[in-house]
Parts: structure tokens; C-alpha cells; sequence
């Protein structure tokens, strides 16, 4: 790893969300669920996260965790991208992470990281409440 890059020690995370409408035409408000993964040595419940890689862009390494952690593919947010400090697992420090939105196209039924992980989805009102970041916290609001 490089000199800037074990400075830096940032992660990259990226926030699936899979928004559904309501069928019923007095209910148009979006429903928004967000998944998480179990992290593998807590067994704590996060957003799937990474480090900076070399090679590739932080887009790609946001898209390559949702992959391999969570089973899921999907299109990332142009518009959403943040660097905020976020709490790692253990809850001993936060760390600067550069978060992703990512819309969920697909759950995979395997991935490669099934057997380390559980998922879940969980609606964005809850993981709101569990986010250590106001300016994250925020922009989720608005979403």
C-alpha cells in the first residue's frame, strides 16, 4: 500500500437503499429501506465499508463491497458522495469515510461473502436513528 494511502487510513462505504412505492394512490411517499451487514469480528450491524484500493476508484471499491458483502448490485447515486466520520464497530474511534448511495437493482441469493455476513434490510428511519454523523444523518432525512 502506498505512503498516501496508509495516511490517509480512509474507508469507503456505500449506503444500498431499495426504494419502493406504495401501491395505494393516498400513500405516494416512498418507502426506503437500507441493507446492512453483519461486520465480521463484532458482529455488529454496518453499512458495507472498505479500504481505498490502489488500482481501483472509490466508486468501483463502493460497488465491489456492496457486492462481496452484501450480495447486492445496483447504480450509484451521481449526485450523493460525502466524506464523513463515521463509528467503527468496535465503537472505540470514528473514522473518515467516503459513503456512496447506491440503488438497489438486485439481491443476489449468494455472494461471496455469505458465509462471514448476515443481511438485513431495515427501513431508513431506523438506520437514521444509529448514525453517528449529523451531515450524513441529514442528507438521509431529505432523501
Amino acid at each position: 500500500m502506498g505512503k498516501k494511502h496508509q495516511k490517509l487510513k480512509k474507508r469507503v462505504a456505500v449506503l444500498p437503499i431499495l426504494m419502493k412505492k406504495c401501491k395505494h394512490k393516498k400513500k405516494r411517499k416512498r418507502k426506503c429501506k437500507i441493507y446492512l451487514v453483519t461486520s465480521r469480528e463484532h458482529s455488529q450491524w454496518i453499512i458495507p465499508t472498505g479500504k481505498l484500493e490502489k488500482n481501483l476508484s472509490n466508486r468501483r471499491v463502493a460497488l465491489l463491497e456492496a457486492f462481496e458483502e452484501a450480495g447486492i448490485l445496483g447504480k450509484l447515486d451521481d449526485q450523493f458522495k460525502m466524506q464523513v466520520l463515521l463509528q467503527r464497530p468496535c465503537g472505540k474511534k470514528k473514522r473518515k469515510t467516503i459513503v456512496f448511495l447506491l440503488y438497489v437493482k438486485r439481491i443476489l441469493d449468494h455472494w461471496p461473502e455469505e458465509s462471514e455476513r448476515k443481511r438485513k434490510a431495515v427501513s431508513i428511519d431506523s438506520y437514521i436513528k444509529t448514525v453517528s454523523d449529523k451531515k450524513l444523518k441529514k442528507k438521509l432525512l431529505a432523501i
